[in-house]
């Protein structure tokens, strides 16, 4: 375990340039002009997530649809808020620095003003218990490796009185430790429904398996 972690850290470091972009631009914000920035708008878009989202957002909201965008890092929620200046957008934020005797009121003017798109999340603070069904979209700017924040963030808009379908985006970069990420991601919620379908099988059976049992059974075949 301790071998695969420090090789998906690793990979981090050396491959994703998008790595090295959040965190010179992290240093621009805290340590430079933090009205302007030290750098120009164009800047912020080298990014391949920002540019994906300059062509997402803009058709999303031709197309009547409202978003919520979820990063689990603050500091990439002000690169992200830079991002949405630039493509021209509107949108409120929530984050843990967000009082919270203010967080309600950021919820309920989201969710009754359209002329809002977005609203820019932190995963763990905006993930649990909001009601947002003013969107009807989710983007996962950075995931988690634990699906299951993910899917906290995605049941924001699947509350009682959405009465739109929802679409959710993930943004995984090709070559990078996204893509790990995703994968092990995908290999936790397969495993998940592994073990619940095999407890299932085990209530019917009657047949009292321990967890140790169970998991050796789907790892080994």
């Amino acid at each position: 375990m301790l071998q695969l972690l420090s090789s998906l850290f690793l990979s981090y470091a050396v491959q994703s340039l998008g790595f090295v972009f959040f965190y010179y631009l992290q240093l621009l914000l805290y340590y430079g002009d933090t009205n302007k920035g030290v750098l120009s708008d164009e800047h912020v878009m080298i990014s391949a997530k920002c540019q994906e989202l300059a062509k997402l957002l803009p058709s999303l909201k031709l197309s009547g649809h409202r978003v919520l965008i979820f990063s689990q890092w603050t500091s990439m929620l002000d690169i992200l808020e830079w991002t949405l200046d630039v493509i021209g957008v509107t949108y409120r934020r929530l984050d843990g620095s967000t009082q919270v005797t203010e967080r309600q009121t950021i919820v309920d003017t989201f969710n009754k003003d359209t002329s809002i798109f977005a609203c820019l999340l932190s995963t763990r603070a905006g993930g649990q218990g909001l009601n947002l069904i003013g969107a009807d979209t989710v983007i996962i700017h950075d995931m988690d490796f634990n699906p299951q924040i993910d899917r906290q963030a995605e049941d924001r808009c699947h509350r009682i009185g959405q009465n739109k379908p929802v679409t959710i985006y993930r943004l995984v970069t090709r070559g990078t430790v996204d893509e790990n990420v995703y994968e092990i991601a995908k290999r936790k919620l397969t495993l998940d429904a592994a073990i619940l379908e095999s407890g299932a099988q085990i209530e019917n059976e009657g047949d009292a398996k321990t967890m140790g049992e169970i998991l050796s059974s789907l790892l080994l075949g």
